[in-house]
């Protein structure tokens, strides 16, 4: 029964996900929309930092729309260059330069695997065109080649097992940057991943195995920053899970899932400029209710969100994924998710307790009086930032309208 299961997912993928390009179009709307929104957090910096901003964008899109491995390697290593020197922008601060040098050597690494790939892929007299290189991809002379490809695309979207960078990247990073680095780049590796759907128990492995470290990673952690790099791997381990199903339903709910999280981590960050809070630690977001009572309560929820609080869109998705792992026969997968979200929901309950029920030091409380703010306009940020809320929260109302939409775009061809 479940071989069966899984030879009609397989035709399912061939026929629909490597024939049609219709479903890219959801990606590539997804990746525009997100620019725009980080175009705007970042829009009071320098014009260089704009270009390179761009710069990602391009890279992206062409990941997204290109089909061979050449001009697939060319795009990922315009997105690390950019990536690279936007970690490293604040050059007075030492976190920044060791991130970003952090970045440049694994990042080299990860490309040298892809680069590696691709010569074997030539000298074996196999062809570089995605679609007929996935339709051999059963082949024993294809094993190592898409190995070393798979390797470099791990490191690039922080999944199992090269994921381990990526919370010393974040703390070096301004918050515009980590905007850029956990979204745009992942939502188009996402898109290559997608194509390699055949070999689905290695993505599904994988999966899992983001899902355990990023939640007992994030455990211990006391800075901000390094929690949401531990969070961006437990969910995107939740997505590939999603996705290794090999079923419409699990490729839908793999899609809704990339929509929600991205406009929830966006969301968060762009709360947490708006609040002015600078800040490196939880305690210092004690008595955040009483300086910013607006911001608090938006943080707050959406933690919630993403942490799968009921009834919330982020508890949504993974019953969604839950009801999905036990109908294609995944127990231990079910297992995990279930015992994963709620461990998970220990380090965003914290978060929320220490916004509302802890008091900040003295010494704290003084430091934020004296603090100088700076004066800046931020209705645009409040506007984006209302509608970003309103969008994460609609699921609670209408859960069947971005499903629906998903269905539309990326299935029309069913």
């Amino acid at each position: 029964m479940t071989q069966s299961y899984s030879f009609l997912s397989i035709d399912w993928i061939n026929n629909y996900i490597l024939a049609s390009e219709e479903w890219k179009l959801l990606f590539l709307c997804l990746i525009l929309v997100l620019f725009f929104i980080i175009y705007k957090i970042i829009l009071d910096e320098s014009l260089d930092i704009q270009i390179l901003l761009v710069l990602v964008l391009i890279g992206s899109i062409i990941l997204i729309v290109a089909d061979n491995l050449l001009i697939i390697y060319l795009s990922l290593e315009l997105q690390t260059f950019s990536i690279f020197i936007l970690i490293g922008k604040r050059r007075r601060l030492i976190k920044s330069s060791e991130a970003s040098l952090k970045y440049f050597i694994l990042g080299s690494v990860a490309s040298g695997f892809f680069l590696l790939g691709i010569v074997t892929l030539i000298l074996s007299g196999l062809p570089l065109n995605l679609k007929d290189l996935i339709l051999i991809s059963k082949e024993p002379i294809t094993i190592i080649p898409l190995i070393l490809v798979g390797l470099s695309l791990c490191f690039k979207l922080t999944l199992f097992p090269l994921y381990f960078w990526i919370s010393d990247i974040y703390e070096g990073s301004s918050w515009g940057v980590i905007a850029i680095i956990s979204s745009l780049p992942k939502i188009s590796v996402v898109v290559l991943i997608l194509q390699f759907l055949i070999h689905f128990e290695i993505i599904l492995v994988a999966g899992i195995f983001s899902i355990i470290i990023g939640t007992l990673g994030a455990l211990n952690q006391t800075k901000i920053k390094r929690l949401l790099a531990y969070s961006s791997i437990n969910h995107i381990g939740f997505i590939m899970v999603g996705y290794s199903f090999l079923t419409k339903q699990g490729f839908i709910i793999g899609n809704l899932y990339v929509i929600l999280y991205m406009l929830g981590v966006i969301a968060i960050i762009l709360t947490i400029k708006l609040s002015n809070y600078d800040s490196q630690y939880f305690i210092e977001w004690g008595d955040l209710k009483l300086i910013n009572p607006t911001y608090s309560i938006t943080l707050s929820l959406l933690t919630l969100s993403i942490a799968g609080i009921p009834p919330l869109s982020g508890f949504i998705l993974k019953w969604f994924l839950l009801l999905e792992s036990i109908n294609t026969l995944h127990n231990i997968t079910s297992f995990i998710i279930v015992l994963f979200s709620a461990i998970g929901m220990i380090y965003y309950l914290r978060l929320v307790k220490i916004i509302y029920f802890q008091k900040c030091s003295a010494h704290l409380q003084w430091s934020e009086i004296f603090k100088s703010k700076r004066e800046k306009s931020t209705n645009n940020y409040q506007i984006i930032l209302g509608i970003l809320f309103f969008t994460v929260f609609f699921l609670i109302l209408n859960v069947s309208f971005l499903t629906d939409l998903i269905n539309i775009i990326s299935l029309h061809s069913l």
